[in-house]
């Protein structure tokens, strides 16, 4: 993605672009959707993860969580 088009993004949505291995799952712990800020405790949501690079090594640097239908939403928008 340019980064032109990084700039007119929500400051909220900036980091997911680098947000990797999403997967659904059962919400166990009082969690809060990223994007709506809803409660997603005991709920479906997918769970994400970044990871940057730190000398050589993989370095996770948080799990982003959102709630399922806000999910699709955001995917079928073209992640914006």
């Amino acid at each position: 993605m340019p980064m032109d088009d990084l700039v007119d993004l929500e400051p909220q949505e900036w980091g997911l672009y680098r947000v990797n291995n999403w997967k659904l799952q059962l919400c166990w712990l009082p969690r809060k959707c990223y994007l709506s800020g809803k409660s997603l405790w005991g709920k479906q949501c997918y769970k994400g993860s970044r990871q940057v690079r730190e000398d050589m090594n993989l370095v996770v640097h948080g799990d982003y969580y959102i709630e399922k239908s806000e999910f699709l939403f955001w995917m079928l928008r073209g992640k914006q």
